[in-house]
């Protein structure tokens, strides 16, 4: 199925002066409705960056301090005793801390303060849920994979669960607000674990991405299912962004996975991603442990879903907007043109929900992810 919003795009535009910076506020934005942003919060920053710099220093500077100022309003909060707002708040700093890193160069050590601050706000926050996000460790090839699994309540009961993969400059912690909230609210837990190539695996224990990414998954599916609170025969995977090649690459070569969503779909990572979106090549030179363009581009070539997609005979979804200017949509098309399985879902948004990952359609997108998979499993 096709499905084309016909409602004209009509965006909000915090940094008209840049397509880059106002894409990734949107990104931002999307996130108000679960909790992962304020919409006043984020619009005084931008007053305070204004609407002609691109000085990616006034950028750092004025989303960091939103950051420490949010995370600060929650702990004051927290000392109060009032869990709800401290949570809340806590939330949201995560969310900017994350924003405050996002054009600086891969080894700024300002990535890395960012990262620290706000995955400790998540991480309190979280402690304040009253258990049902969990953190948890995956064992890997000597390391450990670190992430969470959100249940819909406490009561241990076996669950249909979806493993989320986020893309290329995603942290396990703003899966969270990307959909991880829409599983729990239909009664199925949603597993977001640092993969190889993002978050902390990346960041301090040299994990690089690789193509095969049926390893770590099986994995995370071997520690999952030792769970008492998992079903281990309905487990779903989804990809978000580059996880649209993470996803199905997983899920051809791993049978414990019955239904599998791309959230941007792609044919060829080096083509549809590296070279149709040079400004986050350096990006994905860090992530592949890659030291110029030239090794990133020979690694890059076996991310390729050639040979792959034939071999999924599981339900598939795929998402994917025709403004997208980060993931070429011809790789979307390419991949569901090779599929073979009788159950295939396709979402092309022209409209609302046709940037990249259909920031600007974030709680509709989300909402239909999670319904397919609660139809699925």
């Amino acid at each position: 199925m096709v499905s084309n919003n016909g409602d004209a795009l009509s965006l909000i535009e915090l940094f008209p002066q840049d397509e880059d910076w106002s894409l990734q506020t949107m990104r931002l934005l999307g996130q108000v409705a679960v909790g992962g942003a304020d919409m006043f919060e984020c619009a005084r920053t931008a007053a305070r960056i204004g609407t002609t710099t691109l000085d990616e220093e006034v950028w750092q500077r004025e989303w960091s301090r939103t950051a420490a100022d949010v995370a600060a309003q929650g702990y004051a909060a927290l000392e109060r005793g009032e869990t709800t707002t401290a949570r809340r708040a806590l939330f949201r700093s995560l969310s900017y801390w994350r924003h405050s890193e996002f054009f600086l160069d891969s080894f700024d050590p300002r990535r890395t303060e960012a990262y620290l601050e706000g995955t400790k706000n998540f991480q309190k926050a979280a402690e304040l849920t009253d258990g049902l996000i969990e953190r948890i460790a995956v064992p890997f090839e000597g390391i450990e994979m670190e992430g969470y699994i959100v249940r819909p309540d406490n009561s241990g009961q076996a669950r249909p669960t979806v493993l989320f993969l986020g893309g290329a400059d995603s942290w396990a912690e703003e899966l969270y607000f990307l959909g991880g909230t829409e599983f729990p609210d239909r009664g199925m837990n949603v597993v977001m674990i640092d993969t190889p190539g993002r978050g902390s695996s990346l960041r301090f224990k040299e994990l690089y991405s690789r193509p095969d990414y049926e390893v770590p998954v099986r994995a995370i599916l071997d520690h999952l299912e030792k769970r008492g609170d998992v079903d281990a025969d309905r487990i779903g995977l989804a990809g978000v962004s580059f996880g649209g090649y993470y996803a199905p690459r997983a899920a051809a070569f791993e049978p414990r996975v019955k239904a599998v969503a791309a959230w941007c779909g792609t044919w060829s990572i080096l083509t549809d991603f590296y070279e149709f979106y040079p400004p986050l090549q350096k990006q994905l030179q860090w992530l592949t442990g890659s030291k110029d363009d030239a090794e990133a581009r020979e690694k890059l070539a076996a991310f390729t879903l050639d040979g792959v997609a034939e071999k999924l005979d599981i339900p598939v979804y795929v998402m994917h907007g025709e403004a997208d200017i980060i993931m070429d949509i011809e790789g979307a098309r390419r991949f569901v043109a090779a599929l073979k399985t009788d159950d295939v879902t396709v979402d092309i948004y022209d409209g609302a929900g046709s940037l990249h990952c259909s920031y600007d359609y974030l709680s509709v997108a989300s909402a239909r992810l999670a319904d397919w998979f609660l139809n699925r499993l």
